[in-house]
Parts: C-alpha cells; structure tokens; sequence
C-alpha cells in the first residue's frame, strides 16, 4: 500500500512539475511577445496579459501542490514547542488531517464556483473564452493536496522533510 502511495505522490509531482515549466513558459512568451510587438510594431499582441494571468494561475496552483509535496507550505511553527517528544507524531498527524479537511473544504467551494460559472456559460471579456475550465485547476488542486496530507496522516516514512527556514 505504501508503495501505490508513493508512485501516486511522485507521479502527481512530476505532472505538477511538467505544468510549471509549461505554464511559465507560457506566460513568458506572451508577455515576451506583446512586449517585442509593441516596441518593434508599435502594437502589442491582443490579449496577451490575459492569458498569461490564466497561464500563471495553473503555475501558481501546480506550485501549491509542489509545496505541499516539499514541506515548504506555510504553517503556524509557534506552537511546535506544545507537541515536542512523544505528542509531535499524533500532531502532526491530527495537523496532517485537519488541512486535508480545510483543503476539502476549499475545494467544495472550488466545485461550487466551477459550477455556477459553467451554468451561466461566463467567459472572459477580453478573449472570449469560457471562465470555468480554468477556474477547474482550483478544485482539482486543493483535492490532490488535501490527498498529499492524507496520506501523509496515513504513512509518516511519507512526510516531506521541512526545512528550516529564517522568516
């Protein structure tokens, strides 16, 4: 069990991984592009900053995955004094389930967004395009998080490494 879930956690990293680079990359040309046609054309390439606004949300919602799957997520380390020695396993494990639960919590209300931009066929001014199948890359986020702490609840040899970090 504890092997399907680590190929699970390192196929969802490698795909979060892939879409970075292609979002980014995105984002990059656009931008690259209308910059270049509006100094050498005079004209910049319609719509350009829109779509890398959409492109740039799949890269930030990939690289929320990816943070969660590196222990580089925020969380409030105030307390970690309380849960020192023998507590610090069921807390984290109790902290593990309680952000699945707020993560599932989000993406309900994700799914609740998606669905009523789907029902009113929203779609972007500027490029015409239907809002709803990029609003799709919140709910499917927050889930595979929710999923990563799960299992990471379930299987602590799991649990990413956190670093320490000066704030």
């Amino acid at each position: 069990m504890i092997l399907m879930a680590r190929r699970f956690l390192n196929a969802v990293s490698i795909i979060e991984k892939a879409i970075v680079v292609l979002a980014f990359s995105a984002v990059l040309a656009a931008l690259s592009l209308d910059v270049i046609g509006r100094e050498v054309f005079a004209h910049g390439l319609f719509g350009s900053s829109k779509f890398a606004v959409y492109a740039l949300i799949f890269c930030a919602m990939a690289g929320f995955g990816l943070a969660t799957a590196s222990g580089a997520h925020l969380r409030p380390r105030f307390l970690d004094f309380v849960t020192q020695g023998r507590a610090e396993a069921p807390a984290r494990r109790v902290g593990r389930v309680a952000s699945a639960a707020i993560l599932l919590f989000l993406a309900w209300g994700a799914i609740d967004m998606v669905s009523f931009s789907r029902m009113i066929g929203e779609r972007d001014l500027t490029l015409g395009w239907l809002v709803w199948p990029v609003q799709l890359v919140l709910p499917v986020a927050f889930v595979l998080s929710a999923l990563r702490h799960l299992i990471y609840a379930t299987f602590d040899e799991l649990n990413p490494v956190e670093e320490e970090r000066l704030e």
